[in-house]
């Protein structure tokens, strides 16, 4: 039997190689703006400016406990796609909330307009949507897992002024992907194999409408059967959720602790109780199968997921005289 001292040894040096996989490579993050990103980056110019956000952020949760899930899900789809300029953000006839990853599917706008309305109150001109939305990404890992203190978030990203539905089709890695498709996706965005299994663990927190699954349940790739990957009870349960002919309804993308972000996740991808075929995907390769096993322990995922989400916030920023500072974040300046 393990002592409590060679068990905790054994945590740690699993943190430390935690570490040393999210942390490599970060000179591959794709743009060099992210160097001039920096923690407290409107200290001065607006005091306040996190305080308002954060606000705006727990109202929302008050409201709805799984709103947390909308906007992870929100800042990964913003900076996978032409780096984290909030252009998920803008309205126009081609706009990437329009793109089929994201169309009626993406929510938690109201209160980014909110935070963004009161900044400007006090602080025209001065924090960008995307800021807005990467620290808005920042307080909902803190409200969805009670306990993690995310420290040294950096702001100074602007916003950019184009937005472009198809786009979201190439760069969005998509639920119906395997492990090849995701690790190579990943990789494109300066991601390696930990990020995607970390990352894929916000699954964990929000919700899902059920068109995206209704196939792997009732017609998985033309058999009439469900995906035989899934667990058969998993299966049952999810049918009951999601009849056929309500490919609207929302369902939690996790059944047992919905609303945080933990490690109960990686527990069922192993069980075959993964919502989609890319969380199934995870446990089909030997390196996927390890890394969901070590994220089981809530101190590796945690440091892990916190350290991934800061690569995301990187990539592709605009920084300095690039883009520009929206007033309104569902419009470009005129």
């Amino acid at each position: 039997m393990a002592t409590p001292i060679s068990s905790r040894l054994k945590v740690l040096a699993i943190l430390v190689v935690v570490a040393l996989v999210c942390v490599q490579e970060v000179n591959a993050q794709t743009g060099k703006g992210w160097r001039r990103l920096r923690p407290n980056f409107y200290a001065r110019s607006c005091p306040d400016a996190e305080k308002i956000i954060r606000q705006s952020m727990e109202n929302a949760y008050q409201q709805d406990p799984s709103f947390p899930g909308a906007i992870l899900r929100m800042f990964f789809h913003d900076c996978v796609v032409r780096g984290c300029d909030a252009s998920v953000l803008l309205d126009n006839d081609d706009s990437e909330k329009l793109g089929a990853p994201n169309a009626n599917s993406l929510r938690g706008f109201e209160a980014l307009d909110e935070a963004k309305a009161n900044l400007e109150n006090v602080c025209p001109g001065v924090v960008s949507c995307a800021d807005v939305l990467a620290y808005a990404a920042r307080d909902c890992i803190e409200l969805a897992s009670p306990g993690t203190k995310v420290r040294n978030w950096t702001g100074g990203r602007r916003d950019g002024v184009v937005s472009v539905s198809a786009e979201t089709l190439t760069e969005l890695p998509g639920p119906f992907s395997n492990f090849t498709s995701l690790e190579r996706s990943f990789a494109k965005k300066g991601l390696n194999q930990m990020d995607l299994v970390v990352l894929s663990g916000a699954h964990s927190v929000g919700k899902a409408r059920c068109g995206i699954i209704l196939s792997r349940l009732y017609n998985f790739k033309g058999t009439g059967k469900p995906d035989p990957s899934m667990n058969p009870a998993y299966v049952a349960k999810l049918k009951q959720l999601c009849p056929p002919n309500a490919p609207g309804n929302r369902i939690d993308m996790e059944q047992r602790s919905p609303n945080r972000l933990d490690v109960n996740y990686y527990a069922d991808v192993e069980q075959g109780r993964g919502l989609f075929e890319s969380d199934n995907a995870l446990r089909t390769t030997p390196a996927g199968r390890w890394l969901v096993r070590v994220n089981k322990n809530k101190r590796v995922f945690d440091t892990a997921f916190v350290l991934a989400m800061k690569k995301v916030g990187n990539i592709d920023v605009l920084v300095g005289n690039q883009g520009q500072i929206r007033t309104v974040c569902n419009a470009v300046n005129v």
